[in-house]
């Protein structure tokens, strides 16, 4: 009795995970049909192709910092990763986690990490986890400043945003501390594990704890965030000079962001697709801007932020793919 209600239960798991990500596409055509096709593309088309230029560029600062954030931790893990290495992987998982609810692609690169390196797996997901986790947390930071300082209309979402940033941090910091931290992940893996697998957890555990940052250490990469993410809301703010707006650009910066954070909370649609906009649209409202800019503005700065790096991830991919599996001389780069 107990197998078959845990079948049906796995049963809708895998419903709700494989058809709630269409919530998001729905509600984005659903602003699409409510802000009127012609309009949308009569908007797009008034950003000329070299502000798109301009604030592709921008990218670059912020692929410079997010390596070096990166291989910060790699250092720390005494994982030897060449910067060049890590700068394109950045890029192929930014394509995975655009096309992913919750950005959770972005963890395939574990796998290039582990090839490239020969470090154990385990080492690979705690590296992943903990750039993860200080990408979100930045995040949140500076989201929390943005409803404190820019958005007294939507102070309710205080809350929210300072509970997820306390659990997270602490969960951050428990996890980081190894006789804690691996109790409690034996204590939640255990039970779903094979046999032959219970016996090794233990193994497991010590491997994914190797060369295990300290927290101290997690000051800086957290701090470059904050500076990574405004480059990444700058991007925006570079299309939005096409139409005058008269928003000061922190205000823009922190909107942007906690649009950006806001949607991606909510793991109902592919890349955030639909949540952002709607948050964005109603944000920018309070300065006066018209529906359908800020709903392009943050249709075209998914484009340059993700979706353009994405492409050139996508086209990486296959050429790390190829390299990964050569025979192994010097690789460096």
């Amino acid at each position: 009795m107990i197998m078959r209600d845990y079948s049906k239960l796995k049963y809708l798991v895998k419903i709700i995970i494989k058809y709630l990500p269409l919530i998001g596409i729905i509600l984005f055509l659903y602003l699409i049909y409510d802000l009127g096709i012609e309009k949308i593309i009569d908007t797009f088309i008034k950003i000329p192709p070299l502000i798109y230029l301009a604030s592709v560029l921008v990218f670059l600062p912020k692929l410079v910092l997010a390596t070096m954030k990166w291989q910060y931790i790699c250092k720390k893990q005494n994982i030897h990763a060449p910067y060049g290495f890590l700068a394109r992987l950045f890029m192929i998982s930014s394509f995975y986690g655009s096309i992913t609810p919750g950005y959770v692609g972005v963890h395939m690169r574990i796998y290039y990490l582990k090839e490239k390196t020969k470090t154990t797996i385990q080492k690979c997901i705690a590296n992943s986890f903990i750039d993860a986790t200080l990408t979100f947390l930045g995040g949140l930071f500076l989201s929390i400043l943005g409803v404190i300082l820019y958005l007294e209309g939507y102070y309710e979402l205080l809350p929210i945003l300072i509970g997820l940033f306390i659990a997270d941090l602490l969960a951050f910091l428990f996890f980081l501390e190894k006789r804690r931290g691996s109790r409690l992940i034996q204590w939640v893996l255990k039970p779903f594990l094979p046999k032959n697998l219970k016996e090794n957890i233990s193994d497991s555990v010590n491997l994914l704890y190797e060369d295990i940052p300290k927290p101290r250490e997690a000051i800086v990469p957290f701090l470059l965030e904050l500076v990574i993410w405004s480059i990444a809301a700058t991007q925006v703010y570079v299309l939005s000079l096409t139409y005058n707006l008269s928003i000061p650009f922190f205000d823009f910066i922190m909107l942007s962001t906690v649009s950006v954070v806001l949607g991606s909370l909510v793991p109902i649609s592919v890349g955030g697709l639909g949540v952002r906009e709607g948050i964005f649209v109603v944000f920018l409202a309070q300065y006066g801007v018209p529906y359908d800019i800020a709903f392009v503005l943050s249709i075209a700065g998914f484009i340059v932020k993700r979706i353009i790096p994405g492409l050139v991830g996508f086209l990486l991919s296959f050429h790390e793919m190829k390299i990964l599996k050569k025979p192994k001389h010097n690789t460096d780069s």
